[in-house]
């Protein structure tokens, strides 16, 4: 009897960790049925007065770039993570246009950001993953995103690497709320 007893104490505990487990699951699976977390990007700097502080991410001619335009006629980034083509490791996409709503694979070519198809991110010299987001964008578990130089009035380039010669900057994201662009 006191075998059978110390049996049923002992298993309380297992029970209680694979409800925990179900519910856990079940949660998820609700989160997933919601659909994917779409966010805009923006830079961040270390001062509120500068004026890339805030600045919207934007696609222009095969890059993303830094535009402190209050009325940018850029499309704004507006992407989400994504498994990386044949792959499990998590890529980053973005909407390029509306017409036709197209996504390209955002990926660094000699340190530049840019995007494109699934055959124009790979290739030699290309970092395509793993992207992830820890209190910053994140490319290869590094936050080493910075402003290089002003292309056009309002609009700078957004690079990414160790040996820069920029402004560093945190690319943060702005979850979209269904329906938001």
């Amino acid at each position: 009897m006191d075998t059978i007893g110390l049996l049923i104490i002992s298993a309380i505990p297992t029970v209680i960790g694979v409800t925990q487990a179900l519910r856990f699951k079940e949660k998820a699976d609700e989160e997933a049925k919601k659909g994917p977390k779409w966010f805009n990007l923006v830079c961040v700097t270390a001062d509120e007065g500068d004026p890339l502080y805030g600045a919207k991410i934007v696609l222009v001619e095969k890059k993303l770039l830094i535009d402190t335009r209050e009325n940018t006629d850029a499309f704004p980034f507006k992407g989400l993570f994504h498994d990386y083509i044949g792959t499990e490791i998590p890529g980053l996409v973005s909407h390029i246009g509306t017409d036709p709503p197209a996504l390209n694979w955002i990926y660094v070519e000699d340190g530049e950001v840019k995007y494109g198809t699934g055959s124009e991110s790979k290739g030699e010299g290309r970092i395509v993953t793993p992207w992830s987001y820890k209190g910053g964008l994140h490319l290869q578990d590094k936050a080493l995103f910075y402003a290089g130089n002003e292309v056009e009035d309002g609009r700078w380039e957004l690079r990414y690497g160790e040996n820069h010669k920029g402004k560093k900057v945190l690319i943060a994201m702005a979850t979209i709320e269904n329906g938001e662009s």
